[in-house]
Parts: structure tokens; C-alpha cells; sequence
């Protein structure tokens, strides 16, 4: 994908961007909407480059599950938690503490694992206590950012 220059970048091109990385995520293509929203996230400055950081963890924190990283998922899980610190509960429509329950629910048992599992030696592609295909959570927004009601359009 073509990053965007910051001359041409523009609130559609976010809006665009922003939805394709949901429709990806939400599809279990969590590695590849991480990607779209990196490129959002060099374009954004202030909470809302915060919030594209969190956002990008959020599925970072989910493919390192999806690969068997516990190391992965520890370290991504708590550095996301504090990108989301300090935002409105629901910012750019996204429910912060709902969709970071929704991620605790699967995050937790991985976590714990045990020593072994987190010990560098021990390496990717563990088996994990979570099934993605069940429990993965699904991003609902309670309201489109980019819709006409937006200020900013």
C-alpha cells in the first residue's frame, strides 16, 4: 500500500484507511489491518496519533496470539493499555474500556501461562489457551467518526 504523502492526505482518505483497517480486523486479518492503520497513524499528530498507536496494538497484541507469542502479547497488551490512558472512553466512536474487556477476555489466559512460556528460549509458535475463531473480539463502533455529524468534514 501507497503511504500517503502529507500533502495529499485528506479526511476522506482517513475515513477510507480507518474503515478498511475495521473491515480487515474484523475479519481475522489482524497483521494486515495493523498495516492500514500505520499508515494513518504517520499522518496523525497529538491523542489522535496516540489513538492510532493503541489501535494498531490492539491487533498487534492479537496477531502475537494468533502466532503464539506470549512474550509478544505481554509486552504489546500493557504498552497499548497506555496508549488508550488519558482519551475520552469513546473516541473516534471506538469503546475504549468495552473493547479492551473484550481483549482482557482473551489476553488472560495467556498471561497465565507460566514462567516457561514466557521465557525467551521457549520462542513463537506455542500453543495457545485462546481460539481466535470463537473469541477474537470483533471492533463495533458506537458511532462513525467520518460520518456527516463529523465537525471536521
Amino acid at each position: 500500500m501507497t503511504k500517503p504523502s502529507p500533502q495529499t492526505f485528506s479526511i476522506d482518505e482517513e475515513a477510507r484507511l480507518f474503515h478498511e483497517g475495521l473491515r480487515l480486523f474484523n475479519k481475522g486479518d489482524w497483521f494486515e489491518s495493523h498495516e492500514v492503520w500505520e499508515d494513518i497513524w504517520h499522518m496523525a499528530a497529538g491523542d489522535k496519533k496516540r489513538f492510532y498507536q493503541g489501535l494498531i496494538q490492539y491487533a498487534v497484541t492479537i496477531e502475537h496470539i494468533r502466532r503464539g507469542n506470549p512474550r509478544g502479547v505481554r509486552c504489546v497488551y500493557e504498552t497499548m493499555q497506555e496508549k488508550f490512558k488519558g482519551l475520552t472512553d469513546v473516541y473516534m466512536g471506538f469503546d475504549i474500556p468495552k473493547q479492551i474487556a473484550a481483549l482482557a477476555h482473551i489476553v488472560e489466559p495467556v498471561l497465565a501461562m507460566g514462567p516457561k512460556a514466557f521465557d525467551p528460549a521457549t520462542g513463537r509458535g506455542q500453543e495457545m489457551p485462546v481460539d481466535l475463531a470463537v473469541d477474537a473480539p470483533k471492533i463495533e463502533l458506537r458511532h462513525d467518526p467520518f460520518g456527516p455529524e463529523n465537525p471536521h468534514r
